[in-house]
Protein backbone atom coordinates (compact mmCIF):
# COMPACT_ATOMS: atom_id res chain seq x y z
CA UNK A 1 0.00 0.00 0.00
CA UNK A 2 1.30 3.55 -0.71
CA UNK A 3 0.93 6.87 1.37
CA UNK A 4 -1.33 8.10 -1.12
CA UNK A 5 -3.64 4.77 -1.12
CA UNK A 6 -4.08 5.33 3.07
CA UNK A 7 -4.36 9.44 2.34
CA UNK A 8 -7.75 9.15 0.00
CA UNK A 9 -9.03 6.43 2.68
CA UNK A 10 -8.61 8.94 5.15
CA UNK A 11 -9.84 11.24 3.40
CA UNK A 12 -13.16 9.13 2.41
CA UNK A 13 -13.41 8.44 6.14
CA UNK A 14 -13.87 12.43 7.03
CA UNK A 15 -15.96 13.63 4.21
CA UNK A 16 -18.25 10.42 4.16
CA UNK A 17 -18.41 10.35 0.64
CA UNK A 18 -16.11 9.60 -2.59
CA UNK A 19 -17.63 12.59 -4.37
CA UNK A 20 -16.35 14.98 -1.60
CA UNK A 21 -12.87 13.23 -0.87
CA UNK A 22 -12.17 13.90 -4.72
CA UNK A 23 -13.49 17.49 -4.67
CA UNK A 24 -10.65 17.50 -1.64
CA UNK A 25 -7.82 15.89 -3.29
CA UNK A 26 -8.49 17.40 -6.55
CA UNK A 27 -8.73 14.54 -8.44
CA UNK A 28 -11.30 12.59 -10.22
CA UNK A 29 -13.84 10.31 -8.65
CA UNK A 30 -12.85 7.30 -10.41
CA UNK A 31 -9.18 7.82 -9.76
CA UNK A 32 -9.77 7.67 -6.12
CA UNK A 33 -12.56 4.72 -6.22
CA UNK A 34 -9.59 2.87 -7.95
CA UNK A 35 -7.21 3.94 -5.30
CA UNK A 36 -9.70 2.10 -2.32
CA UNK A 37 -10.47 -0.54 -4.53
CA UNK A 38 -6.28 -1.16 -4.90
CA UNK A 39 -5.93 -0.80 -1.26
CA UNK A 40 -8.69 -2.94 -0.60
CA UNK A 41 -7.34 -5.71 -2.53
CA UNK A 42 -4.12 -5.56 -0.87
CA UNK A 43 -5.94 -5.90 2.60
CA UNK A 44 -7.48 -8.81 1.33
CA UNK A 45 -11.26 -7.44 2.14
CA UNK A 46 -13.38 -4.55 1.93
CA UNK A 47 -13.00 -1.55 4.39
CA UNK A 48 -16.48 0.67 3.54
CA UNK A 49 -20.28 -1.02 2.99
CA UNK A 50 -21.26 -0.03 -0.06
CA UNK A 51 -25.09 0.34 -0.21
CA UNK A 52 -27.17 1.16 -3.24
CA UNK A 53 -29.10 4.54 -2.85
CA UNK A 54 -27.34 5.37 0.22
CA UNK A 55 -23.97 8.05 -0.71
CA UNK A 56 -22.58 8.17 2.83
CA UNK A 57 -19.47 5.77 2.84
CA UNK A 58 -19.76 3.85 6.33
CA UNK A 59 -16.67 1.36 7.75
CA UNK A 60 -16.58 -2.32 8.22
CA UNK A 61 -15.18 -3.68 11.30
CA UNK A 62 -11.71 -4.64 9.36
CA UNK A 63 -12.37 -0.84 8.12
CA UNK A 64 -12.49 0.76 11.53
CA UNK A 65 -9.42 -1.04 13.10
CA UNK A 66 -7.37 0.24 9.56
CA UNK A 67 -9.18 3.58 10.30
CA UNK A 68 -7.57 3.95 14.09
CA UNK A 69 -4.07 2.33 12.46
CA UNK A 70 -4.29 5.04 9.32
CA UNK A 71 -4.54 7.90 11.98
CA UNK A 72 -1.65 6.56 14.05
CA UNK A 73 0.55 6.49 10.56
CA UNK A 74 -0.60 9.80 9.70
CA UNK A 75 0.47 11.46 12.35
CA UNK A 76 4.08 9.44 12.77
CA UNK A 77 4.49 10.57 9.46
CA UNK A 78 3.84 13.97 10.05
CA UNK A 79 6.53 14.18 12.73
CA UNK A 80 8.84 12.16 10.69
CA UNK A 81 8.71 15.05 7.98
CA UNK A 82 9.17 17.34 10.81
CA UNK A 83 12.37 16.32 11.92
CA UNK A 84 14.43 18.83 10.51
CA UNK A 85 12.17 21.84 10.36
CA UNK A 86 9.70 21.31 13.57
CA UNK A 87 9.53 24.67 15.89
CA UNK A 88 8.12 25.19 19.29
CA UNK A 89 5.35 26.89 17.69
CA UNK A 90 3.94 24.12 16.16
CA UNK A 91 1.03 22.69 18.39
CA UNK A 92 -0.96 19.36 17.21
CA UNK A 93 -4.25 19.41 18.41
CA UNK A 94 -6.53 15.94 18.01
CA UNK A 95 -10.85 16.27 19.06
CA UNK A 96 -13.24 13.63 19.42
CA UNK A 97 -15.66 14.71 15.84
CA UNK A 98 -18.51 16.18 17.58
CA UNK A 99 -16.10 19.05 19.42
CA UNK A 100 -13.66 19.75 16.88
CA UNK A 101 -17.40 20.30 14.32
CA UNK A 102 -19.44 22.72 16.90
CA UNK A 103 -16.67 23.96 19.66
CA UNK A 104 -13.61 23.92 18.37
CA UNK A 105 -13.19 25.66 15.52
CA UNK A 106 -14.15 29.44 17.20
CA UNK A 107 -11.19 28.15 19.70
CA UNK A 108 -8.91 27.53 16.33
CA UNK A 109 -9.68 30.98 15.09
CA UNK A 110 -9.02 32.52 18.27
CA UNK A 111 -5.88 30.88 18.71
CA UNK A 112 -4.82 31.86 15.01
CA UNK A 113 -5.33 35.31 15.59
CA UNK A 114 -4.20 35.73 19.12
CA UNK A 115 -0.75 33.60 18.18
CA UNK A 116 0.37 34.61 14.61
CA UNK A 117 3.70 32.94 14.75
CA UNK A 118 2.40 29.95 15.89
CA UNK A 119 1.03 26.75 13.81
CA UNK A 120 -1.57 24.90 14.50
CA UNK A 121 -2.38 20.85 13.03
CA UNK A 122 -5.36 19.52 13.40
CA UNK A 123 -5.82 15.50 13.83
CA UNK A 124 -9.49 13.87 14.40
CA UNK A 125 -8.90 10.82 16.82
CA UNK A 126 -10.98 9.25 19.46
CA UNK A 127 -10.07 8.09 23.13
CA UNK A 128 -7.55 4.80 22.23
CA UNK A 129 -5.81 6.55 19.60
CA UNK A 130 -5.15 10.33 20.88
CA UNK A 131 -3.89 8.80 23.85
CA UNK A 132 -1.40 6.62 21.98
CA UNK A 133 -0.69 9.56 19.91
CA UNK A 134 0.30 11.94 22.90
CA UNK A 135 2.81 9.11 24.14
CA UNK A 136 4.55 8.69 21.07
CA UNK A 137 5.00 12.34 21.03
CA UNK A 138 2.72 13.00 17.81
CA UNK A 139 0.07 14.84 19.01
CA UNK A 140 0.54 17.68 22.01
CA UNK A 141 -2.86 17.71 23.50
CA UNK A 142 -6.72 15.58 22.69
CA UNK A 143 -9.81 16.70 23.72
CA UNK A 144 -12.01 13.18 24.57
CA UNK A 145 -15.55 12.65 26.76
CA UNK A 146 -14.28 10.03 28.44
CA UNK A 147 -11.05 8.96 31.18
CA UNK A 148 -7.71 8.10 30.58
CA UNK A 149 -5.71 5.88 33.21
CA UNK A 150 -1.54 5.97 32.34
CA UNK A 151 0.42 7.81 34.73
CA UNK A 152 2.20 9.41 31.64
CA UNK A 153 -0.79 11.52 31.01
CA UNK A 154 -2.87 14.47 32.59
CA UNK A 155 -6.10 14.72 31.86
CA UNK A 156 -7.99 18.00 32.43
CA UNK A 157 -11.69 19.09 32.76
CA UNK A 158 -12.35 21.78 30.31
CA UNK A 159 -16.35 21.98 30.34
CA UNK A 160 -19.51 20.12 31.09
CA UNK A 161 -22.61 20.64 29.31
CA UNK A 162 -26.36 19.12 30.03
CA UNK A 163 -28.26 16.84 27.08
CA UNK A 164 -30.74 17.61 25.54
CA UNK A 165 -33.89 16.27 23.53
CA UNK A 166 -34.21 17.31 19.79
CA UNK A 167 -36.76 16.37 16.80
CA UNK A 168 -36.72 16.79 13.33
CA UNK A 169 -39.46 19.19 11.96
CA UNK A 170 -42.03 16.61 11.70
CA UNK A 171 -41.39 15.46 15.08
CA UNK A 172 -44.30 16.20 17.34
CA UNK A 173 -44.27 15.21 21.80
CA UNK A 174 -46.25 16.15 24.12
CA UNK A 175 -44.59 17.68 26.63
CA UNK A 176 -42.67 17.32 28.80
CA UNK A 177 -41.82 14.54 27.31
CA UNK A 178 -41.26 10.84 28.82
CA UNK A 179 -39.39 8.05 28.16
CA UNK A 180 -42.43 5.94 27.28
CA UNK A 181 -42.96 8.60 24.14
CA UNK A 182 -39.24 7.69 22.62
CA UNK A 183 -39.68 4.76 20.01
CA UNK A 184 -36.49 3.97 19.55
CA UNK A 185 -37.45 2.99 15.69
CA UNK A 186 -36.65 7.16 15.28
CA UNK A 187 -33.82 7.38 17.54
CA UNK A 188 -30.78 8.58 15.78
CA UNK A 189 -28.34 7.55 18.29
CA UNK A 190 -24.50 8.81 19.12
CA UNK A 191 -22.51 7.80 22.40
CA UNK A 192 -21.91 10.74 23.39
CA UNK A 193 -19.92 9.01 26.63
CA UNK A 194 -19.83 6.13 28.38
CA UNK A 195 -22.16 7.52 30.89
CA UNK A 196 -24.77 8.40 28.40
CA UNK A 197 -24.27 4.62 26.89
CA UNK A 198 -25.11 3.46 30.68
CA UNK A 199 -28.02 5.98 30.53
CA UNK A 200 -29.62 4.71 27.56
CA UNK A 201 -28.61 0.76 28.54
CA UNK A 202 -30.54 1.30 31.58
CA UNK A 203 -34.27 3.48 30.50
CA UNK A 204 -33.92 1.67 26.63
CA UNK A 205 -33.16 -2.06 27.96
CA UNK A 206 -31.06 -2.82 25.32
CA UNK A 207 -33.71 -1.70 22.35
CA UNK A 208 -32.22 -0.42 19.08
CA UNK A 209 -32.42 2.79 17.57
CA UNK A 210 -33.16 3.10 14.11
CA UNK A 211 -29.41 4.39 13.32
CA UNK A 212 -26.66 4.66 15.31
CA UNK A 213 -23.83 7.04 13.45
CA UNK A 214 -20.09 8.89 15.25
CA UNK A 215 -20.05 11.96 12.78
CA UNK A 216 -21.58 15.01 12.92
CA UNK A 217 -22.21 15.72 9.03
CA UNK A 218 -24.18 12.61 9.24
CA UNK A 219 -26.11 13.58 12.34
CA UNK A 220 -26.93 16.40 10.54
CA UNK A 221 -28.34 14.45 7.58
CA UNK A 222 -30.23 12.49 8.79
CA UNK A 223 -32.24 15.11 11.31
CA UNK A 224 -33.62 16.60 8.29
CA UNK A 225 -35.25 13.63 7.56
CA UNK A 226 -38.24 14.86 9.53
CA UNK A 227 -39.64 12.22 11.81
CA UNK A 228 -37.18 11.91 13.98
CA UNK A 229 -35.35 12.11 17.29
CA UNK A 230 -31.95 12.47 19.30
CA UNK A 231 -30.25 12.96 22.77
CA UNK A 232 -27.51 15.33 21.81
CA UNK A 233 -25.34 18.08 24.08
CA UNK A 234 -26.57 21.48 24.04
CA UNK A 235 -23.39 22.64 21.91
CA UNK A 236 -24.45 20.01 19.03
CA UNK A 237 -27.97 21.27 19.45
CA UNK A 238 -26.99 25.18 19.28
CA UNK A 239 -24.62 24.21 16.28
CA UNK A 240 -27.59 21.86 14.10
CA UNK A 241 -30.29 24.85 14.85
CA UNK A 242 -28.08 27.15 12.79
CA UNK A 243 -28.37 24.61 9.74
CA UNK A 244 -31.57 22.35 10.46
CA UNK A 245 -35.33 22.94 11.13
CA UNK A 246 -35.48 20.98 14.54
CA UNK A 247 -37.49 21.17 17.45
CA UNK A 248 -36.18 21.18 21.14
CA UNK A 249 -38.16 19.46 23.77
CA UNK A 250 -38.42 19.50 27.61
CA UNK A 251 -38.47 16.26 29.31
CA UNK A 252 -40.00 14.69 32.35
CA UNK A 253 -36.63 12.43 32.80
CA UNK A 254 -33.32 13.63 33.82
CA UNK A 255 -30.26 13.52 31.39
CA UNK A 256 -26.47 12.94 32.18
CA UNK A 257 -24.30 15.79 31.59
CA UNK A 258 -21.47 15.28 29.09
CA UNK A 259 -18.00 16.39 30.45
CA UNK A 260 -15.07 16.97 28.01
CA UNK A 261 -11.14 16.62 29.14
CA UNK A 262 -8.23 17.26 28.00
CA UNK A 263 -5.57 15.54 27.86
CA UNK A 264 -1.36 16.22 27.46
CA UNK A 265 1.70 14.27 28.25
CA UNK A 266 3.09 14.50 31.97
CA UNK A 267 6.58 15.21 30.85
CA UNK A 268 7.82 17.21 27.77
CA UNK A 269 4.94 19.27 27.46
CA UNK A 270 4.01 21.72 24.16
CA UNK A 271 5.08 25.67 25.57
CA UNK A 272 2.62 26.48 23.04
CA UNK A 273 -0.52 24.34 25.19
CA UNK A 274 -1.25 27.33 28.07
CA UNK A 275 -1.86 29.43 24.96
CA UNK A 276 -4.29 27.37 23.52
CA UNK A 277 -5.90 26.53 26.76
CA UNK A 278 -6.07 30.43 27.51
CA UNK A 279 -8.20 31.03 23.81
CA UNK A 280 -10.35 28.03 24.75
CA UNK A 281 -11.33 30.12 28.33
CA UNK A 282 -12.33 33.05 26.51
CA UNK A 283 -14.71 30.92 23.76
CA UNK A 284 -16.04 29.40 26.52
CA UNK A 285 -17.08 32.25 27.70
CA UNK A 286 -19.36 33.05 24.85
CA UNK A 287 -21.10 29.56 25.18
CA UNK A 288 -23.70 30.20 27.82
CA UNK A 289 -25.00 26.72 28.14
CA UNK A 290 -21.69 25.17 28.74
CA UNK A 291 -19.82 25.34 32.07
CA UNK A 292 -16.82 26.16 32.13
CA UNK A 293 -14.55 23.50 34.31
CA UNK A 294 -11.00 24.75 33.86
Amino acid sequence: MTQTEIESFLAVCRYQTVTQAAQRLYITQPSLSARLKTLEKELGGPLFHRRRGNRAMSLTPAGKRFYELALQYEAVTEQMLRVCRNSPDVIRVSAINSVSTYFLPKVYDRFLQDCPGCHLELQDMELPAAAESILNGATDLAFIAGHVEDEQLIQTPVYAESMVLIGGRDTDFSAPVTIQQLQNSKEIYVEWSRAFASWHQRNFKGDHPRLTISIMTQLKQFMQSGDCWAIVPVSIADGLAEDCELRQFDTQFRLPDREISAVTAAEGKNEVVPEFFRCMKEVIREFPRIRPLI
